[in-house]
């Protein structure tokens, strides 16, 4: 009966490692798969720092995910602040500000749905098709980030006499 079981394991780990993916090439390594291609690879590998040997679209998929999950973290920070530096920096932020941080958030959000979607079918066309699209979303808003992490960092370099007007420093005791 070990033996049986050593045998399906053995037959399991083959199977991973046929159906591993060269995307860069375009192609399966397996005989039974149809070809995967996506497009701008190098960018992709560059851009989410994914290992170039053994690369699969779930590995992109998790790659992207951590992406998107600091992203989202980061508007948390200014909407519903609960550490030091996010009470003090979400002060840097109007309403309106908040309001399209809350637009963006959504955004976010339904993209990193798209992106559990894709990892829970576990299929490759399905995967390579969210890939695109996370990928096409995460470059749309990346300038807006950049903006919010600005804004943040500027947040300390200015006068924080205003901040006793707002009662921060009073609040921090």
């Amino acid at each position: 009966m070990v033996n049986s079981k050593e045998a399906s394991a053995k037959k399991v780990d083959s199977k991973k490692v046929d159906l591993k993916v060269d995307l860069k090439k375009g192609k399966t390594k397996s005989k039974t798969s149809k070809a995967l291609s996506i497009n701008n690879i190098d960018l992709l590998i560059r851009e989410y720092e994914l290992p170039e040997e053994g690369l699969t679209p779930t590995i992109i998929l998790h790659k992207m995910s951590e992406t998107l999950e600091l992203y989202l973290k980061l508007i948390q920070q200014i909407l519903q602040p609960e550490e030091f530096h996010a009470v003090y920096e979400c002060n840097a932020f109007n309403d309106t500000d908040k309001a399209g941080l809350f637009d963006l958030y959504k955004r976010l959000i339904i993209t990193h749905r798209e992106l559990l979607k894709a990892v829970i079918l576990c299929e490759d066309k399905t995967s390579i098709a969210t890939i695109q699209f996370v990928h096409e979303e995460i470059q749309g808003v990346k300038k807006q980030m950049l903006e919010i992490v600005e804004k943040m960092q500027q947040s300390w370099k200015t006068d924080s006499s205003k901040d006793k007007q707002k009662g921060t420093k009073q609040y921090f005791g």
